[in-house]
Formats: structure tokens, sequence, C-alpha cells
């Protein structure tokens, strides 16, 4: 894996720019994706720091909707907007090269604002349900397990498109980046909750192979939108996991409690 990988994954998931902007090639770009968890991780850390500073100044359902509004100006707004465009590309009337212009042309419509309703909507509903000793846990594995979902969608499904970023990705996973996205998710969630933590890492990539089943079925492949549709969806699995788990006590962290 190239040296720069983990400052281009930084670089794409966040709005940070931390040298002069470079050009690489699919495959050098696509490398990165083994460090996507481990910055979705970092980015679970500041959205843990902002909860804590929020809990003695606001109740839990303001401060659990700016937690959400953090989360997407930190991401730059970037998954979000794969989550409207794959459902007005799936929505419209047309064969697949109509769909993939309509996700091309990035003008939301009624379906792209339904999905990232019922999204967000779930998302801030597990977060207002989540309660100690999971809380904590689940802002910082949450962000990172649902970046690490995609390794498995690049892995198995063909890009839509001959060039971009479902390109790129595909074209960079292999050797590397696949198994070292894999050992950050389930290193992370092992070393929190022991084995019973290994279903985490498994809930994420389940919710994204479903959502680009659905899109490979209408596209021949996925794009860097629906990669985008997938970490927003798995990242509501997971919290939603969590809520599941802390209220039939099956997962006990050993630490963030």
């Amino acid at each position: 894996m190239p040296w720069s990988a983990p400052l281009i994954a930084v670089e794409f998931l966040t709005p940070l720019r931390l040298r002069h902007v470079e050009r690489w090639d699919d495959r050098t770009f696509g490398a990165s994706l083994g460090w996507f968890p481990a910055v979705g991780f970092g980015i679970g850390v500041l959205m843990l720091l902002l909860d804590r500073g929020l809990e003695h100044l606001l109740p839990g359902g303001p401060a659990d909707a700016l937690l959400l509004v953090a989360l997407a100006l930190v991401t730059g707004g970037l998954h979000l907007d794969g989550v409207a465009d794959t459902a007005d590309g799936l929505a419209v009337q047309g064969d697949r090269a109509t769909r993939l212009g309509v996700m091309s042309e990035g003008n939301i419509g009624p379906a792209g604002v339904m999905s990232l309703a019922l999204v967000l909507l779930v998302q801030w509903s597990a977060l207002a349900s989540l309660e100690p000793p999971l809380r904590s846990a689940a802002i910082v594995l949450a962000p990172g397990l649902a970046r690490w979902s995609i390794a498995p969608v690049a892995a198995l499904f063909p890009p839509a498109r001959p060039r971009g970023i479902g390109h790129a990705l595909q074209e960079g996973i292999w050797p590397s980046a696949a198994p070292v996205a894999a050992a950050f998710a389930f290193g992370a969630s092992l070393a929190l909750f022991g084995a019973a933590g290994l279903v985490l890492p498994l809930v994420a990539a389940v919710a994204a192979l479903i959502v680009a089943a659905a899109v490979a079925r209408m596209l021949e492949g996925v794009t860097g939108d629906t990669f985008g549709a997938c970490i927003e969806i798995s990242q509501a699995a997971v919290l939603l996991a969590f809520v599941a788990a802390g209220q039939h006590g099956w997962l006990c962290p050993t630490f963030l409690t």
C-alpha cells in the first residue's frame, strides 16, 4: 500500500487538506480504502468529544441532532449526497444510461429528499436511544465500521462506469486495502467488545451489500454515489445494532463507557 494512502483517505473523507492538491492514479487512490475505517474512527472520537461537551448544555434530542450536523460538516456532506443521488437515480423511469445521467447531475429530487430524511431520522432516533455503557462506544465505532463496509462492496461489485470513484476503489482494493480495512474494523470491534463485537462489522457489511445489490441490479454496477449511500445506511444499521444490544444486554464494552 502506498505511503500516501492515509493522507489520501483523510483528504477524501473530510474537508481537511494537509498538503497541495495532487492527482492520483486510480490504483493509488483505491489503495487508500484500507485507511477509511481508521479515518472513520478518528471522526468518531471527535463526535464523542462533542457529545461529552453537549451533555451538560442541552437535552438529549437537540444534542443528538447537533451531533449529526457536526458529522455532516466533518465529512463535507459527501455521503449524504450519495444517498440523495442514488435514490434519485433509482427512482427515475428509464434505462441504465438515464439513471446514471440523473445521478451525475446532482440535482436533488423528491426521492433524494425523502431518502435523506428517512436515513437521518433513523440515525437520530438511534442516537437518542443510546445510553451508557454503549453510547460512547457506538459514537466512536459507527463511523469507522460504516466506512469499512464499502470494502466488501468494492470487492464484490463491478463499477457502473469505466472511470470515477467506483472504478478507482475497485482498481486499488487488492492486494492490501481490503485486508487492512478489515483488520481495522474487526480489530477495533474485538478490542472493545471481545468476540461478541465481531458481529458489528458484519452488520455494517450486510447493510452495505444489500444497498449495493439493489443498485447493481439496475445499473449493472456501483458508483461513487453508491458507496456514499452504503456508508450512511451502514452507519444507521450499526447504530440500530447498538440499540438492540443495549436492550438485550449482549454487548459490554471494555472501555469507552
